[in-house]
């Protein structure tokens, strides 16, 4: 009897003790939106992450008491995460429970941790706003800008350590292509614009039609019409002159009215 027990506390103990944070990446970080979470972000190179590792594994062994999920993050290996929970100190803790996203601000102790989750004390908490929320579009746009800007620094430890590159050099090559960069989408930008809402042709006052001239036949009549008009607008006025015995007409033109 004695036997038994001691190997039951035995294989109790030691599944406890096996019972160590899941490490969350960018790949199966989707799982945390399912059920109860804990989550540490950490760093390798910050000491109080290295201070409360110990901290964060005991309380992990509580995990199956609590019927939750304890995991922990390495930013500098995730740094998209880092930019989606928009981490700016290092330990972060966040409880998290069917999606909805929380912020532990509490003590760091492992009898606190526990009663925080054991107690509830979470929903003492408002949520993180939709807007921020690590599962919207916009955060996750945000994290690939993270990425980005640790593949550039990235980029700069390999041009200055491996190359020997001087930094100044690295800066005027960062900043033309962030200038090519910037003229290439602006093109992109510029092309899809034109091709989803293209713009109308509005003619130029110049190019609009001018009266056609007339026919060289139609002109000519006109013309002799007018020709015509002008001759019936004569009007004779002939008075007689008896000088030398001649009787001489005297025309006038009438003035037509406007």
């Amino acid at each position: 009897m004695f036997h038994v027990l001691f190997v039951s506390v035995t294989i109790l103990f030691f599944s406890q003790t096996q019972c160590k944070p899941i490490e969350v990446t960018e790949d199966n970080w989707s799982d945390v939106l399912e059920g109860e979470w804990m989550l540490e972000f950490m760093a390798p190179w910050c000491p109080a992450c290295r201070g409360f590792v110990e901290t964060w594994d005991k309380f992990s062994d509580w995990s199956k008491d609590l019927d939750i999920k304890v995991g922990v993050v390495d930013v500098t290996e995730n740094p998209g995460l880092s930019g989606r929970f928009l981490v700016s100190s290092l330990p972060s803790l966040y409880h998290i429970k069917n999606g909805q996203f929380r912020q532990y601000k509490g003590g760091r102790k492992e009898t606190e941790l526990v009663s925080f989750v054991d107690d509830k004390k979470w929903e003492e908490l408002d949520p993180i706003p939709w807007y921020f929320s690590p599962a919207s579009v916009q955060m996750a746009a945000l994290g690939q800008f993270f990425k980005a800007a640790m593949a550039v620094r990235d980029i700069y430890n390999m041009m200055t350590k491996e190359y020997g590159i001087p930094e100044w050099a690295c800066y005027v090559i960062f900043a033309i292509a962030t200038i090519l960069l910037g003229l290439i989408l602006g093109l992109l930008i510029v092309l899809c614009c034109d091709m989803m809402l293209p713009s109308k042709y509005v003619p130029n006052p110049k190019d609009k039609l001018q009266p056609r001239p007339p026919a060289e036949g139609v002109q000519k009549e006109d013309e002799d019409a007018d020709g015509e008009e002008s001759e019936t607008d004569i009007i004779d006025d002939t008075k007689t002159t008896e000088k030398d015995g001649d009787a001489k007409p005297r025309r006038r033109r009438v003035k037509k009215a406007d």
